[in-house]
């Protein structure tokens, strides 16, 4: 085993732990939320946002690390269309989640702490927040299939 193949494990390791975690933050989310029990969703959102913190965040980390590791040891190249389309879903993943997701999630957690919020406005901001993480994922898959594929313009 050499020092690429080292880095490709982890580079899908840490995919597998990104990736995976938000969809599943994302479907208990959405299933919680529907359920109106507010104290669940309220614990929900908390231990979600610090798995996101403890354990998402540093594995996107780690697929930028060792996916910037691979290129430079490959020499594939910097400005190759799949890389460059990877760049762009880290970008966009750092926008969306730091703005987007935390913003809605941080709305949402508010709006059920509030003893005179009513159910309707849950869900609505429930609902916002599962429209902003499909979005992300499906940005995701489009990025993960660039890396899978390696399209070439």
């Amino acid at each position: 085993m050499n020092a690429y193949n080292i880095l490709k494990y982890i580079h899908v390791l840490s995919v597998i732990a990104w990736i995976g975690s938000a969809a599943c933050l994302a479907v208990l989310v959405w299933r919680v939320r529907r359920e109106r029990n507010r104290q669940a969703l309220i614990a929900l959102l908390r231990l979600g946002t610090s798995y996101g913190q403890m354990v998402a965040g540093p594995a996107s980390g780690l697929v930028l690390l060792s996916g910037l590791g691979m290129v430079g040891m490959a020499h594939i190249g910097f400005g190759t269309f799949w890389v460059v389309w990877g760049y762009a879903g880290i970008v966009l993943h750092g926008f969306i989640g730091g703005v987007f997701i935390r913003k809605r999630t941080m709305e949402l957690a508010q709006l059920a702490s509030s003893e005179g919020t009513n159910d309707q406005a849950i869900a609505e901001a429930g609902g916002r927040l599962w429209t902003v993480q499909l979005i992300y994922l499906a940005i995701m898959v489009l990025v993960i299939g660039a890396m899978v594929l390696k399209p070439t313009l």
